[in-house]
């Protein structure tokens, strides 16, 4: 059940892997003045939030379904139609608001103050765009409610929460280290995949979403 367990939540984990705006943000950090030191915060806030969030929600899902293997047939059938549900609203959204041909990404407003930035709004940034992200956010609960479900002892439950806060943030833990390297190569590279992220954030959204909607879904079938 263990690792059925971390099938599942691997795909919805990716999911926040190549989410665009928190390594926008990241990168953002590592090539404004105080570099390194806000991105190493940064990035551990953004960790530390999935992880409490992630198992604030499998614990109260595990307390809910502990007792009743009927009752956790259901809620994962239910979750499972709400979850796909839910994410191919959200592919819709991010394919209507892409930007009109002709016209460029706008970027968002926090980026263009991200230079002034100390080590507090860098935590803040971080845990803001963990905790009140609505992209991320419903991958967070999807994979708390896997893990909740799963009828897995408590120790295995803070296992895969910790194995999915740190497959979900390999996006922003690797530019950060990659990045603290100074190099002028490595620095160009980051500058440019900032530019493309921002670009092509709604594309990226609109096909990530329709998958983890199409797995949702098959899941929610397959629990019948």
């Amino acid at each position: 059940m263990f690792w059925e367990t971390i099938g599942e939540i691997v795909p919805l984990a990716f999911g926040i892997v190549i989410s665009p705006m928190p390594i926008v943000a990241v990168i953002a950090l590592l090539l404004g003045p105080k570099g390194k030191g806000n991105a190493v915060v940064f990035t551990l806030a953004f960790v530390i939030a999935t992880f409490v969030l992630t198992l604030i929600f499998a614990s109260g899902v595990k307390s809910t379904t502990s007792s009743d293997s009927s009752f956790t047939t259901l809620l994962h059938i239910v979750l499972g139609f709400v979850f796909a549900g839910l994410f191919f609203f959200l592919s819709w959204k991010s394919w209507n608001g892409r930007p009109q041909k002709g016209r460029a990404a706008a970027e968002p407003k926090w980026l263009a103050a991200i230079d002034s930035f100390n080590l507090v709004k860098s935590v803040g940034l971080g845990l803001l765009l963990a905790i009140i992200n609505v992209k991320n956010l419903p991958i967070i609960i999807a994979s708390g409610t896997a893990i909740g479900t799963a009828r897995l002892a408590w120790p295995l439950v803070l296992i895969a929460v910790t194995a999915f806060a740190l497959l979900a943030c390999l996006g922003l833990i690797v530019p950060t280290v990659i990045g603290s390297s100074g190099s002028a190569r490595v620095t160009q590279f980051l500058s440019s995949a900032k530019g493309a992220l921002i670009a092509h954030n709604n594309i990226i959204m609109t096909v990530l979403f329709l998958i983890l909607g199409a797995i949702q879904l098959g899941k929610a079938i397959g629990s019948f």
